[in-house]
């Protein structure tokens, strides 16, 4: 349906465009355009974009979820807050129906959270830790057992990163069923993420960690929208146009974050598969996408990357293999951030590192020139998902007290 819509808006406004401005969008000849003009039809599309993702969205919700939730695996303890941003994840994509919680509940580190899921309506299934193996099979059964008892639900969501449970993904798909995994990147393999339609990391769904400038950038962007009705033919629209410069920073940045996905994953004995390498990408920074990067897809970044001599391609078909052809001894512009953050991470430090309040460690960085230049080029667009990058690396920890953010250096 949406791409139905996509497909017929895109000829109708090309159609508009063409007779109204004389622009014509196939052979991207402008005559007689004004700047502001052309500024104007990307944000005009992105906002019919906006309109058409609500009514795919709609769609989506006539689809019932099941939750299948490995408690050792993902573990919150006892913070309600993340519940909540748990399920406010779930509201885009249907209807939470059913939940289901393994874990050894007479254990204390899970002891915690078993009365938050309660509440929440899950069911806890007692699974002894001496029975791995069973734990295991109990939630494959019972993921099997509801897609075959209910066929109403259209999405598993599956709140683990152990790769076990890769048979059941693979038959959940087989017999069309969406799957979202919400894991601990720093645990999980990314030849179990490949296997889902979506994933998400655990600590991102955790209210709170905006910090004061992120909320009033939020509202100044809100205060310039309007509605696309609401538009006339004597309004321009304003927006942010990347240069050639800004889109070469960031491609380099992302074929450095490339050639680390690589590396990592030669280190761990993983073959770096072309779609095994964009998944522990994403696991890297959760905010990349080569679309931003002016690519038409995935297969069109690495070929470029291929093409400046930074990676090599070799296999053929499903066997198509990445390997690194030099590594850049200059540190790159995500190595330096990383090393400022360290920098005013130790500044508050006293003789060991300690927890700091991460609202505040942001509004210190942000005064930092140098880190502002950087944090441009890199294309994160949360404080959450920078630090959580610098979390995936091991070189800082994270916790969260309410909605209170904290964030250490590690030891090193």
């Amino acid at each position: 349906m949406y791409k139905f819509c996509c497909c017929f808006y895109e000829k109708e406004i090309k159609n508009l465009l063409y007779f109204k401005y004389n622009l014509n969008l196939n052979n991207e000849k402008v005559i007689g355009l004004s700047k502001s003009t052309l500024n104007s039809i990307p944000k005009f599309l992105d906002r019919i974009s906006e309109q058409l993702e609500k009514i795919d969205k709609n769609i989506q919700m006539e689809n019932d979820i099941a939750v299948l939730w490995d408690v050792e695996n993902v573990n919150p303890g006892n913070d309600v807050t993340f519940i909540e941003g748990f399920l406010e994840y779930l509201s885009q994509f249907g209807r939470f129906t059913i939940g289901h919680a393994f874990a050894d509940w007479t254990r204390k580190n899970v002891s915690p959270i078993s009365i938050i899921l309660g509440e929440h309506h899950f069911e806890l299934i007692h699974v002894p830790a001496a029975k791995k193996n069973s734990a295991d099979m109990s939630l494959i059964t019972y993921g099997i057992e509801l897609a075959l008892q209910y066929p109403s639900i259209g999405i598993f969501v599956l709140v683990t990163g152990d790769s076990d449970f890769r048979p059941l993904v693979k038959s959940l798909r087989r017999i069309g069923k969406r799957i979202l995994i919400v894991c601990d990147v720093n645990t999980a393999r990314p030849d179990f993420l490949i296997l889902a339609d979506d994933f998400i990391d655990y600590r991102t769904l955790r209210p709170g960690g905006t910090t004061p400038t992120e909320s009033q950038d939020v509202k100044d962007e809100e205060s310039k929208e309007q509605p696309i009705e609401e538009l006339n033919d004597k309004q321009d629209l304003v927006i942010e146009v990347k240069t050639q410069k800004q889109i070469a920073e960031q491609r380099n940045n992302a074929f450095n974050l490339l050639v680390e996905a690589i590396s990592q994953m030669k280190m761990e004995g993983l073959k770096p598969g072309i779609g095994l390498v964009k998944v522990r990408l994403l696991m890297l920074n959760p905010d990349f996408s080569e679309k931003d990067l002016a690519f038409s897809n995935w297969s069109d970044f690495i070929n470029s990357a291929q093409e400046s001599g930074v990676i090599q391609v070799s296999g053929v078909g499903a066997g198509l293999l990445l390997d690194v052809i030099q590594s850049s001894k200059e540190k790159t512009d995500q190595e330096k951030a990383f090393e400022i953050l360290l920098e005013v991470l130790k500044k508050y430090d006293d003789d060991k590192p300690k927890y700091h309040n991460q609202a505040f460690i942001a509004e210190e960085l942000y005064k930092n020139s140098r880190f502002m230049k950087l944090k441009k080029k890199l294309g994160f667009k949360k404080f959450k998902d920078f630090i959580q990058a610098a979390e995936v690396r091991k070189l800082v920890k994270t916790k969260v007290d309410g909605l209170t953010h904290e964030i250490k250096r590690e030891k090193n």
